[in-house]
């Protein structure tokens, strides 16, 4: 397998590696990362990732926290993993943690394009923080961050972090090969509508025609019957191609994989994916 998205996903996110707790705001705080990951750790922390999303996927957010941050450990040069868990842990009712990650993010990647989109999510999640009550001690010492209202999202992608993903490409495929084979069918139509011309040039009355003429004229019919089968079955695979590609989601979001990446060119791509930002790359 290659690195993850050298290039490719900007910034995949950094380390979960030992977490310190802070009791008093019910946080844990991101080492700096300290070591580059083998690629035994990266091939790890791809499979984590991959378990993280389906559970994100199906709602279980603090399964997907659980792998993330597994994910994070491994690979602590993958920076983007952060944006990815604040939306985890926003969305697991834990917006205190979430404002931790976005901004140990910003730390970590202070020439991020998305740097004011991100600071506006700050915002909203500070105003949530001061909308609930404080944070109390349970039986066992530890803080509770509150339970802010579940989100409206169904995605879990926040609004102003639209999902990107590229289209699967199988559908224009099929449509080239329907625009290929209607192609097909027009030129042996004209084919055959010339070799008909021809034998009614030959014999406009049908009657005592040459020897072949007649055979011409009827083999011409029946080639233009089947390339005109042909064509039309053409233009509808072309056209089942173009609508099964437009009806398709983006597949993606997601997409992202856990890399190190070096030198990232930076571009937005958050969403329920293993990238919050994307650059470019591959495993």
């Amino acid at each position: 397998m290659g690195r993850v998205l050298r290039s490719g996903m900007a910034g995949i996110v950094l380390a979960l590696a030992p977490v310190v707790v802070a009791a008093q705001q019910g946080t844990k705080q991101y080492p700096e990362c300290a070591h580059q990951p083998s690629d035994s750790d990266i091939a790890a922390a791809k499979g984590a990732f991959q378990a993280g999303q389906v559970s994100f996927n199906e709602a279980d957010y603090e399964r997907a926290i659980t792998y993330w941050e597994d994910a994070y450990r491994r690979d602590c040069t993958a920076h983007a993993m952060l944006l990815n868990l604040a939306r985890a842990y926003e969305l697991n009712g834990n917006p205190r943690q979430a404002v931790v990650s976005l901004e140990t993010y910003l730390t970590r990647n202070p020439s991020s394009p998305q740097r004011d989109q991100i600071n506006r999510r700050i915002e909203v999640l500070n105003q949530k923080i001061a909308s609930m009550p404080p944070p109390a001690e349970n039986p066992t010492g530890t803080v509770d961050p509150g339970t802010p209202p579940p989100p409206t999202t169904a995605t879990g992608v926040p609004p102003d972090e639209p999902a990107t993903g590229k289209k699967p490409i199988l559908p224009l495929i099929v449509a080239g090969a329907g625009g290929v084979i209607a192609i097909v069918g027009g030129v042996m139509y004209l084919d055959a509508t010339a070799d008909f011309n021809e034998a009614e040039d030959a014999c406009p009355t049908h009657q005592n025609c040459a020897p072949g003429v007649e055979e011409q004229g009827d083999s011409a019919v029946s080639r233009q019957r089947v390339s005109a089968i042909v064509g039309v079955a053409g233009l509808a695979i072309a056209a089942g191609g173009l609508i099964w590609y437009f009806a398709s989601p983006p597949e993606g979001g997601a997409t992202a994989q856990p890399s190190a990446p070096k030198k990232p060119q930076v571009g937005p791509s958050v969403g329920p994916g293993f990238a919050g930002i994307s650059i470019s790359g591959a495993f």
